[in-house]
């Protein structure tokens, strides 16, 4: 395993570990957490997710992450938007069981209605892989989340090494 890997591997399990409490009465501010399985892969940071009483939870946006646009309506696809969303199939595909992580710090729902939420799959935080192999750049609709620190690092990282859209994408216009 590269180093990179062994990075992320290891900062996803102490977030997976960090986040994998649910509520009790002693944990008022501990993350809720609801556990479903992917029915569908929207783009490059949305899910779709029913839960374990197979209750369509909609469209799961992953919080912290832009990735690029495909092509819908009127709208052009952006750079590196296939690949960002063939990454994020990959990670999560259809069938998979994830955990979906509030964020207390962030509003529950997007302005399209999508449910924003931390995405873990075997414990492994799916923003925090996806900035830092640069297939997204980091985005909060509210001010910096609990994962801003180490989300923005991952991305920064990206973008120095050049990796994914940071190297492919030199039209910056063209990217979230």
């Amino acid at each position: 395993m590269n180093r990179l890997a062994t990075v992320i591997a290891l900062c996803g399990l102490a977030l997976g570990g960090a986040l994998s409490t649910h509520r009790g009465p002693d944990q008022e501010h501990a993350p809720a957490v609801t556990v479903g399985v992917v029915t569908a892969v929207v783009d490059g940071d949305t899910v779709r997710v029913k839960d374990r009483e197979e209750r369509d939870l909609g469209r799961i946006r992953l919080l912290g992450v832009n990735a690029p646009e495909l092509a819908h309506d009127d709208i052009s696809a952006q750079c590196w938007g296939k690949q960002a969303h063939a990454r994020l199939a990959e990670l999560t595909p259809v069938g998979a069981t994830v955990r979906l992580v509030l964020d207390p710090t962030q509003a529950d729902r997007d302005a399209h209605g999508r449910l924003l939420r931390y995405v873990l799959i075997d414990d492994v935080d799916v923003q925090h892989l996806l900035l830092a192999e640069g297939q997204a750049r980091a985005f909060w609709p509210k001010g910096p989340g609990l994962q801003a620190g180490s989300y923005l690092e991952a991305a920064q990282q990206a973008e120095h090494d050049q990796r994914g859209l940071w190297a492919a994408c030199t039209n910056r216009k063209d990217t979230p």
